[in-house]
């Protein structure tokens, strides 16, 4: 699928389907500002071609006219604030400008879902000038001392304001060719080469760079699980360009807790303390020395860069321990614990550890570390998550089950995304979830309700499901800061596992190959919140 190259014109809807979800809450503004009092013009401008505006970015038309010398309102508009609700959303984007001439502007925009460029029409009324995009009209007033564009008003239920400074020195960035969209298959090989890519976590830096850590085989063919690494960059066209994988875990040697498989990476950023040491990454990780899919268990790792070098908590491991706990008791061949997120409690060493067991039943459980000395770490509190208001994409109660999640300090909500059950069994593929939820629960500043006594309810606001256009998508994670907050109270980012069936894939069991392990690939989508 391709990222949408203009913003919502209506209210976002809740639940993906197709086109519609990549949609943004905000309008893409492009402006044709022309205003005549008493049949004299205002504001001279310079002709040039309306549908070619500049597309060299150094100021000069098509023909080489000058364009950015003009007096009035001629030029580059440059975006200096932008607030959606009161929350600040300028640095969002890698570049966001307006193009003015005679009769014709431009609006660029890039940020992580992609680049757009879109023209309207402008008339002069007695409040000031009015914008006209499609159906939406944008009153603008213009301070001819400041030379700023500015507005104020509602767009699509929500507060919003935005200015615009003149820039003569502006130069569009160039557009380049490389690159994927958000929407797109992010990285992989080849599918007929027998590797599988899944479960990412990620942490957003900036405007445009994306740290992805997933899960990867080494061999073609063969199914032992590491932790892999890329890093993603966005480029002028709005799309992104990854470096190439590297595996930055592996599995232990023979007869350890973790010699099987590593995989289920969250990642979050802090201080942490090892042996003399200070890093500033820290990751939980599924390890296990079973190949039946039982008796997993949890594990941390710590880095001084994304990249490594992971070095694990040996003294620690597992922090979650299947095999010492109660619910081993009696399930000695049950999953276990794994599938983990990370949640900053304070920026520093103070974490939340969600996990899932698949015991005696399916659930979430979270617990509250104290990890800045992980030479003397201390468990604080420790809950079941509760599940009242917790349903699938049908609507039908369900657990929190293979969730991540995320926290909104500006909201005060706790986010999760999770697993539907049950398990589509269409196409030879009954072992995936076809669906995911998405759930929020009012939490506040502090995290105190999920250990507490008193009740509390989540809310779906969303679902990740076949509109994808796949049959199969599973394993899913936020889009988060360092911290594992959002990254946006307003806008969900979440990178997905994609998977194919039988039918989808002619070569389904080449060269010996597991069904349906190998079409495993990461895609973006976002969801909107109003």
């Amino acid at each position: 699928m391709t990222v949408c190259a203009a913003g919502a014109e209506g209210s976002a809807p809740a639940h993906y389907k197709g086109e519609s979800m990549k949609r943004k809450f905000f309008s893409r503004l492009a402006a044709i500002l022309c205003t005549c009092a008493m049949g004299i013009p205002l504001f001279v401008f310079a002709a040039c071609n309306p549908s070619q505006p500049d597309p060299s970015g150094d100021g000069t038309d098509q023909d080489g006219t000058d364009n950015t010398q003009d007096s009035g309102m001629n030029g580059w508009y440059v975006l200096s604030q932008k607030t959606v609700e009161g929350y600040d959303t300028t640095g969002e984007y890698l570049f966001n400008c307006l193009h003015l001439d005679e009769d014709s502007a431009v609006w660029y925009e890039t940020d992580y879902t992609g680049r757009s460029e879109r023209e309207g029409t402008v008339e002069e009324t007695e409040e000031g000038i009015l914008i006209v995009i499609g159906i939406r009209e944008y009153a603008f007033s213009y301070d001819e001392d400041a030379k700023t564009l500015s507005f104020s008003g509602k767009i699509d239920r929500q507060d919003v304001t935005m200015r615009y400074t003149y820039d003569a020195d502006y130069a569009l960035p160039a557009q380049v060719s490389a690159g994927v969209a958000f929407t797109d298959e992010l990285f992989g090989e080849d599918k007929s080469e027998n590797f599988y890519n899944y479960c990412p976590t990620t942490v957003m830096e900036g405007n445009d760079t994306l740290h992805v850590w997933y899960c990867s085989n080494r061999d073609s063919g063969n199914v032992t699980d590491y932790v892999a690494y890329r890093k993603g960059t966005l480029n002028s066209a709005g799309k992104w360009e990854f470096t190439e994988k590297q595996l930055v875990l592996e599995h232990g040697e023979s007869g350890e807790w973790d010699s099987r498989h590593v995989c289920d990476p969250t990642v979050i950023q802090g201080n942490f303390s090892l042996n003399g040491e200070s890093y500033s990454w820290l990751m939980a990780y599924l390890g296990c020395k079973t190949s039946n899919n039982t008796c997993n268990e949890v594990g941390i790792a710590v880095a001084k860069a994304p990249e490594g070098p992971w070095v694990k908590v040996e003294s620690l491991n597992p922090i979650a321990n299947y095999y010492q706990s109660d619910a081993y008791v009696g399930n000695e061949n049950k999953w276990g614990f794994g599938q983990s997120s990370l949640v900053s409690v304070d920026g520093e060493g103070k974490v939340l550890l969600f996990y899932a067991m698949g015991a005696a039943k399916t659930c979430t459980v979270v617990e509250e570390w104290d990890l800045s000395d992980l030479g003397a770490p201390q468990m604080l509190r420790k809950a079941e998550v509760r599940e009242r208001g917790v349903t699938n994409a049908s609507g039908g109660s369900d657990c929190i089950n293979n969730a991540d999640f995320a926290y909104d300090p500006v909201r005060g909500r706790l986010y999760c995304i999770k697993e539907d059950f049950p398990y589509p069994t269409d196409g030879g593929v009954n072992w995936i979830a076809g669906t995911n939820t998405l759930l929020y629960l009012e939490i506040g500043e502090n995290f105190d309700l999920l250990f507490g006594d008193e009740t509390y309810v989540w809310n779906k606001f969303a679902a990740l499901d076949t509109g994808t256009g796949h049959a199969r998508n599973h394993n899913a994670g936020f889009v988060r800061n360092g911290q594992g907050n959002l990254i946006d109270p307003y806008r969900v980012p979440v990178l997905y596992t994609a998977a194919e069936l039988a039918e989808n894939y002619p070569d389904w069991n080449a060269g010996g190959q597991w069904p349906s392990l190998h079409t495993y690939r990461i895609h973006g989508i976002e969801f909107t919140i109003l």
